[in-house]
């Protein structure tokens, strides 16, 4: 029964119908264009992450510290098990949504645990494995390749994020059971993990050494938390030593903590699915107060409250002007720091408009609310349509909402940028205009994405919002469309002073969104009629 729940878990949520959100079959366009588009991901994140790690790999090489690369593995297993685990576990592990279904079948609770624990952990290691994949070419590339070593990794591999999994799975079971007991108990679990995420932000900035390249910065602090955390050393002892006592001690503890959370925690991961969350809800007894608002309006306002409503899609989609404001803020009290490190971009060419550009770059492209807010509309897909409102309306709507989300926070960003690090006033307009075009560009054409990809069968958001087809496109495609504006710049600056070459910027990113925008005013009304939630 246990190997067909976790088939059955695996079919239902990464099958290639449910993460495109369309038959292969009769969309064999589709199909080939997003075969192409996750190979061009795939190749461009391997490519700049593993030749970041190749020379990192090679400086170690010659201070004979190769083994450093295996800190570097441990960490970024560890904080994406954090990630992934913290907006998962609460929703599939303790509060999932089929319990209705499961509950009655003659199937023991503690082999439904099992089963959908597996199908976490496979997530886990599918998404560890492809993020650390760089890193491991470097390690043995420049260490030298072995068999048994290798063998060493792979189970190590396995047993090493097991106490991080269950350890977060408390946490996140925690922080939704405390949220709950409040009234604005989304908005709470919202800021919770946002302050997780800038708190080892700033642990880790704290510890960086900003005269030296983002990787060897973190050498000496990712070497210090592997040695501080018995697994991670013995992991790196057993793949680079072949030791087989250490590899014995991994599996071991992680082993048995794991099975022996699994084998007790099945009676209270029952009762909570039997309660549920229950929301603390306060009555005020207020009227009711109609107001009347423009279409435009009240869509931005359904926006906005569907954004907050939802953890994940507030904490996915919010990163970028979070990050923004945390950053600019910094760099009023950290602006010595913050010139050091530009001192050195500056050094190679770049000019420090064009670094904090790339920033806002970065941070508009994690914005990508078009891209998933049509599919989030999921089985309720049917109202929009029967509303007496142009589909072209409702698609821009979710456009402006994008905009408001991250372009005034953008904007205040580079006025604060601009004050730190003395940019002048002219140039700080012109930032200002690219970050608009910039935003206008990335919106439109995350929402033609999801008018040619949306996907409204889903059972949980997280399909949508990280597993879909939309949201892939519109990162990797905007990450595309900011390495081009690079790209024009690097072509340009030999040649054209800076000024020019932001205003040329800023005339490509309008031009280039223009046909995106006929796109969707030409087309939302046929394919909003051929869609079917």
């Amino acid at each position: 029964m246990y190997t067909t729940l976790v088939k059955l878990y695996l079919k239902e949520s990464f099958s290639l119908k449910r993460l495109l959100g369309f038959d292969l079959k009769k969309s064999k366009v589709k199909a080939i264009l997003i075969g192409l588009a996750i190979v061009y991901s795939l190749v461009v994140f391997i490519g700049a992450i593993g030749y970041m790690f190749f020379d990192l790999g090679k400086i170690l090489d010659q201070m004979g510290q190769t083994k450093i690369l295996l800190s570097f593995v441990t960490i970024y297993s560890l904080s994406l098990s954090i990630i992934i685990v913290l907006f998962r576990a609460s929703g599939s592990i303790f509060y999932y949504k089929d319990y209705d279904i499961t509950a009655p079948l003659p199937i023991h609770p503690r082999t439904i645990l099992w089963a959908k624990m597996t199908v976490l952990l496979i997530v886990l290691y599918a998404s560890s494995f492809v993020f650390t994949l760089p890193i491991l070419f470097s390690y043995f590339y420049w260490n030298g390749f072995s068999i048994l070593g290798f063998l060493f990794y792979l189970i190590g591999f396995i047993f090493l994020p097991l106490v991080p999994v269950l350890v977060m799975s408390l946490i996140s079971l925690f922080i939704a059971m405390i949220t709950a007991k409040f009234r604005r108990s989304k908005i709470i679990n919202i800021i919770l993990m946002f302050v997780i995420f800038i708190g080892i932000f700033m642990v880790s900035f704290s510890f960086n050494d900003v005269e030296t390249n983002p990787l060897t910065g973190q050498i000496d602090l990712f070497s210090g938390i592997s040695n501080a955390y018995p697994p991670f050393e013995w992991f790196m002892n057993a793949v680079h030593d072949q030791h087989i006592l250490s590899l014995l001690f991994l599996v071991g503890s992680n082993g048995i903590l794991f099975f022996l959370f699994i084998y007790f925690i099945h009676g209270f991961v029952q009762r909570t699915n039997q309660r549920g969350i229950r929301a603390n809800i306060k009555k005020n007894g207020k009227a009711i107060i109609y107001q009347e608002r423009s279409i435009m309006t009240a869509l931005i306002q359904k926006e906005f409250k569907k954004f907050f409503s939802i953890t994940l899609y507030a904490v996915n989609a919010g990163l970028g002007p979070v990050l923004l404001t945390v950053l600019s803020v910094a760099s009023l009290f950290y602006t010595s720091q913050i010139e050091g490190f530009l001192g050195e971009m500056i050094g190679v060419g770049l000019d420090v408009e064009i670094l904090i550009m790339g920033l806002v770059g970065f941070s508009v492209a994690m914005t990508y609310t078009p891209a998933i807010s049509l599919s989030l509309e999921g089985k309720n897909f049917w109202i929009i349509k029967s509303l007496p409102v142009k589909p072209e309306i409702v698609m821009f709507s979710k456009i402006l909402f994008n905009l408001l989300l991250i372009v005034p926070i953008a904007i205040v960003s580079i006025l604060l940028f601009g004050f730190s690090l003395r940019i002048g006033i002219v140039n700080q307009l012109i930032l200002i205009f690219l970050v608009i075009t910039f935003g206008v560009l990335i919106s439109t054409l995350d929402a033609a994405i999801n008018l040619w990809v949306p996907k409204f069968d889903f059972i949980n958001e997280v399909e949508v919002i990280k597993q879909s087809a939309g949201a892939m496109l519109a990162i990797f495609g905007a990450f595309g469309l900011t390495a081009l504006n690079g790209l024009l710049y690097y072509f340009m600056s030999s040649s054209i002073n800076l000024t020019n070459s932001m205003l040329i910027m800023v005339l490509l990113n309008g031009v280039l969104a223009v046909p995106i925008v006929y796109y969707i005013w030409k087309k939302s009304a046929p394919l909003f009629n051929q869609m079917k939630a």
